[in-house]
């Protein structure tokens, strides 16, 4: 019975506090990889945890192990006598976890199958309104419209992108910025508009077309994909939301992180800067550039970066060295003083992202270890609680 006790306050740990303390935290933001390792302990380990304490506590009284009263149930349930040894409070934990692990996997595989649905649609929808691109300096020839390749134009980003990787690019004729990616195992999409196409320079679509690269190639909708079903299963949990949320801004910084590697972080900041005002909505089971819609009141999309004066800096070094742009650090016309009054902070993880880019946050060497040492131990510690 001690057992099922621990497991079960472990897994309320696990699905309360630590969530909110995890998303709150701004570390993560400096090593987004090892802290999404961390985030997918802390997910499986929950479940695990509380699947486990409705089994342990329903065995309780056939051993005094718990894994022995496993074997045991086992062996009562090969011999045709599953309630052996079970009293009425010990079958209610089996109904317990009999409706946990359907709620958990159901939730699980539904929402999967309604995404891989939603994306298999949106394929073909774009197929349909969307067109490749196609070669420079002619008409386009039945050739262009059955799919085969063309020449690529020494300097266009567009058949650059083509040449690198195997997602197939579509553009659609629409006068909003908009860039996205649909995932796949081998009919991945990366969609631009033709109003993307008119507001980035050639520097800039290749950052966001690395990015969305970023996002086919690392599979970043299957990190995302199980915390979907998490917030799905307990849609009243706020730390369901949120683990969502933050586990969306960090796949979206890791994304970041390999297109600057791949072009220029400050690039890549100028591009968001123009994309991130228009926001424009992202199909379901996609990933867009600008990332997916901040959850309101979340820890993980509060974008903390010093407040009015700090953005408008940022903004200022986006832009660069352009004619009539203010050099003054915020001074007023006249000669006044900048008000030192401290605003309020800026919400949003569009603008986290570009100061990140613009600022790239030193990691300390122990970071990374400490989070993968920390998602061990958390990922274990169901099993030594079994055991002991």
């Amino acid at each position: 019975m001690t057992t099922a006790v621990l497991l079960a306050l472990f897994a309320c740990a696990l699905a309360w506090p630590v969530p909110r303390l995890l998303a709150s935290a701004r570390w993560p933001y400096r090593c987004p990889r090892a802290a999404i390792v961390l985030w997918q302990a802390v997910g499986l380990a929950g479940g695990v945890s509380a699947l486990l304490a409705a089994i342990a506590f329903t065995v309780a009284p056939l051993s005094q192990g718990i894994p022995s009263a496993v074997a045991d149930h086992a062996a009562n349930l090969a011999a045709g006598e599953p309630l052996v040894g079970l009293g009425r409070t010990n079958l209610l934990g089996l109904a317990i976890a009999a409706a946990l692990a359907a709620r958990l996997f159901g939730v699980l595989c539904v929402s999967t199958a309604a995404t891989l649905r939603d994306r298999h649609r949106h394929r073909h929808l774009v197929d349909l309104a969307g067109h490749r691109h196609r070669r420079h300096g002619t008409r386009p020839t039945p050739r262009d419209r059955a799919g085969e390749d063309d020449q690529p134009a020494e300097g266009c980003r567009l058949c650059e992108h083509r040449e690198r990787t195997g997602a197939r690019l579509r553009i659609l004729d629409h006068p909003l910025a908009v860039a996205y990616c649909v995932p796949g195992v081998r009919h991945a999409r990366v969609v631009v508009s033709e109003g993307l196409l008119r507001t980035l320079t050639p520097e800039e679509l290749d950052a966001v077309l690395a990015h969305e690269e970023a996002h086919v190639n690392g599979r970043h909708d299957l990190v995302i994909q199980p915390f979907v079903a998490w917030e799905r299963t307990f849609p009243f949990l706020r730390p369901a939301r949120e683990a969502t949320a933050a586990v969306s801004l960090l796949v979206e910084m890791l994304a970041d992180d390999a297109a600057a590697r791949r072009t220029s972080g400050r690039t890549l900041a100028r591009a968001l800067a123009r994309l991130g005002v228009t926001r424009a909505p992202v199909p379901s089971g996609a990933l867009g550039v600008t990332g997916p819609r901040p959850v309101p009141g979340s820890p993980a999309t509060l974008g903390v970066i010093g407040g009015a004066s700090r953005l408008v800096a940022t903004m200022i070094a986006i832009a660069g060295d352009r004619p009539g742009a203010a050099r003054s650090g915020g001074a007023k016309p006249g000669g006044s003083r900048p008000d030192t009054a401290r605003p309020e902070p800026v919400r949003t993880p569009v603008v986290a992202r570009i100061s990140r880019l613009l600022d790239p946050p030193e990691v300390p060497i122990w970071l990374p270890g400490s989070a993968y040492l920390g998602a061990a131990a958390v990922f274990l510690t169901p099993a030594v609680l079994l055991l002991v």
